[in-house]
């Protein structure tokens, strides 16, 4: 079962920007202290549970990286 999506999302906070990269409407901007933020979620797929985990890890720059893992559980 294969979906496109097409991702759009406007958020009124400061924190949060106009984006269609998905993990910009899950996670904040850098800001002070903030260093690391995780988004975990499940789903059944046809192998078993499937968690999804999505970390943004902020550097001393202003910069981040994201990483994705999936596992079957």
């Amino acid at each position: 079962m294969s979906r496109d999506k097409k991702l759009s999302a406007t958020f009124q906070k400061s924190a949060r920007v106009v984006s269609d990269y998905a993990p910009d409407m899950i996670f904040e901007q850098p800001r002070e202290n903030l260093f690391l933020q995780e988004f975990i979620s499940y789903e059944q797929s046809e192998f078993g549970c499937k968690r999804i985990t999505i970390k943004r890890k902020f550097d001393r720059n202003g910069g981040y990286n994201d990483m994705t893992t999936t596992e079957i559980i």
